[in-house]
């Protein structure tokens, strides 16, 4: 750390790195992107040049044992998620993690191990849940603004036209819309209803005999009786929302991503539409998490956190796969 800033490597060269997570920490005031990594030295010389970024490496070790590195921002594809963060925590490096945070709990549990036995911070990159419209729906369901809340309907939906060489097409990578979408959806509800459900069905399509859901629809139930309904699909024009009903009235968000979008409350034969301001989510998740390694405040959202997200998305997929009702694991985390 120098002058009050976390200085940071990108492992990767994925799109959510250079278009997301680079320019928060350009405009961020304690984090700084320092060198960035690829399996390809050219590519990452390449994408270094172009993002301004003084240091590239043509391994992912090379990035590791960099001394003028604190933290990484781990941006590879699910399936190597786990690999890289136990080594980038063996190297003593903090690590924020792109969602989902890991593919099995096993896994997420390893990270979380590596992470604490050497001392470093971990963090599941989910940036919707610093938006001021998901933070002020979840304080208005534990205020009973609409009454006993009943049913959570989460959609998150775009439809990927170029699909040669996406990762989310890729079985060996991890990919499908589940993890790659769903998980957004998972979350929402779980935030918003600040709870974790304990039993999962999942049902699966394959669009395009690629060997990963590409539409996916499931249901989860919280303890007190709520549903959620977790849509999700890379088949289907764009739709990213919530909707929480209850025995009172009903509360939308029509965007979940957007950070300024609105907040819209029915009850009874009123609506209210609430603009909800915030500012960037990514630029609030770096902050953050710098704040942690520059002070030892801990993250709102330990890492414990995305082990129990992880533990109902692979509930929903194993439920689709072997078309039963599944538990969901109890990981002993509440929000």
């Amino acid at each position: 750390m120098t002058n009050g800033s976390v200085r940071y490597g990108i492992i990767s060269t994925a799109n959510i790195a250079l278009k997301s997570h680079i320019p928060a920490a350009r405009e961020s005031s304690n984090s700084d992107v320092l060198a960035i990594c690829s399996r390809s030295e050219s590519k990452a010389k390449l994408v270094a040049k172009e993002h301004h970024i003084p240091t590239w490496y043509g391994t992912y070790n090379d990035l590791l044992i960099d001394p003028n590195i604190d933290a990484v921002i781990n941006a590879l594809p699910n399936s190597m998620h786990c690999e890289w963060t136990v080594k980038a925590a063996e190297a003593g490096k903090h690590i924020l993690c792109e969602k989902p945070l890991a593919v099995t709990t096993d896994e997420a549990r390893k990270m979380i191990d590596a992470a604490n036995q050497n001392g470093v911070v971990l963090v599941e990159a989910f940036t919707h849940r610093w938006n001021n419209h998901l933070r002020s729906a979840r304080k208005l369901i534990a205020e009973g603004a609409i009454g006993r809340l009943t049913n959570l309907q989460s959609i998150v939906a775009w439809n990927i036209t170029e699909r040669e060489g996406d990762i989310r097409f890729s079985p060996k990578l991890a990919g499908g819309i589940m993890m790659d979408g769903g998980c957004y959806g998972v979350y929402a509800c779980r935030f918003v209803l600040g709870k974790e459900p304990i039993r999962a069905s999942g049902f699966a399509y394959d669009s395009g005999s690629y060997g990963v859901d590409t539409t996916f629809d499931g249901l989860i139930e919280f303890p007190d009786g709520e549903i959620a309904y977790i849509h999700s699909s890379m088949d289907e024009p764009t739709n990213v929302s919530l909707t929480a009903i209850g025995t009172e009235g009903i509360i939308e968000i029509p965007e979940i991503f957007n950070d300024s979008g609105p907040l819209v409350i029915k009850t009874g034969d009123e609506e209210i539409i609430e603009a909800v301001p915030t500012p960037s989510r990514y630029l609030a998740q770096i902050n953050e998490f710098s704040e942690c390694i520059l002070t030892g405040k801990a993250p709102e959202f330990p890492a414990e956190d995305g082990l129990a997200n992880t533990a109902a998305l692979v509930a929903l997929l194993s439920s689709a796969r072997n078309k039963t009702v599944e538990d969901i694991e109890q990981t002993g985390y509440q929000f």
